[in-house]
């Protein structure tokens, strides 16, 4: 599972697979990568035996694994620092999601169906997509999930969809809720007029997480489809028109290609 861009929206993995959410690590910036030349190194940061004859400290350094252990030791605290802030940004945003469930728990059924059509004008009036329309798309998938398929978002949830939709590799155990999890983002990233798409690793996961998630986005007011080995081209096109795709990693492939 990866991101998405803009236009084709999100790519999630599904059920058995291995990969989608729950921790972020931050990449190295060129700024943080130590030069293969070590002889920049400040000779106090150098082994005893080095800090008299610069000369040898790009072999010796190396093959006594000193760079190796710096530069792993330097990436670490980079990535951690990175992790830690942005994982404080998350929880920020969790809470405000949390402090809007008391307004929309009040809401009727035909309030829940009416916020997808307010939150697709107030997008297409210019509003930013990652303010704080989506903390409430949020706090509206989360109820409607709740009042179809009786499965609450947990914070930690919560969380992940807010990576998913921040465009980055996250990752999750068998059983922490992958496919709740999508829901999030999909129904968010949808209301632009672009598809989300839901990529599993076969037919019948992707039948299963369509029967099952689909329910909370139909009930939402989006359109939700399906692609299958078999269909034809009529048919994948009418699922591909549709707010929401559950779709296998080959079928959409060789769509792409056949596209192009």
């Amino acid at each position: 599972m990866v991101g998405y861009s803009k236009g084709a929206a999100l790519l999630a993995l599904s059920a058995t697979a291995p990969l989608c959410v729950s921790y972020y690590v931050a990449p190295v910036s060129k700024s943080n990568r130590l030069s293969k030349n070590p002889t920049f190194l400040h000779s106090n940061l150098l082994p005893r035996a080095l800090r008299n004859d610069l000369s040898t400290t790009s072999s010796s350094a190396l093959s006594m694994g000193f760079m190796e252990d710096f530069v792993v030791g330097q990436d670490d605290k980079t990535r951690k620092a990175a992790n830690d802030k942005y994982i404080e940004t998350l929880q920020e945003r969790v809470n405000r999601i949390n402090d809007l469930e008391p307004t929309i728990e009040e809401l009727g059924d035909e309030e829940m169906i009416a916020k997808t059509k307010e939150f697709r004008e107030r997008l297409a009036k210019g509003e930013d997509i990652n303010g704080p329309i989506l903390e409430e798309a949020f706090a509206v998938v989360r109820e409607a999930a709740w009042r179809v398929i009786e499965q609450r978002h947990y914070d930690v949830q919560l969380m992940g969809g807010l990576i998913l939709h921040d465009g980055r590799l996250a990752e999750m155990a068998t059983g922490e809720g992958k496919t709740l999890v999508s829901t999030l983002p999909c129904y968010l990233n949808s209301l632009a007029g672009e598809p989300s798409f839901v990529i599993t690793v076969n037919d019948y996961l992707a039948r299963r997480d369509m029967e099952k998630m689909g329910q909370v986005h139909r009930y939402l007011g989006l359109s939700v489809g399906l692609i299958q080995a078999g269909m034809t081209e009529d048919e994948r096109k009418k699922a591909y028109a549709c707010d929401v795709v559950y779709v296998t990693n080959s079928e959409l492939g060789f769509d792409y290609l056949r596209d192009h």
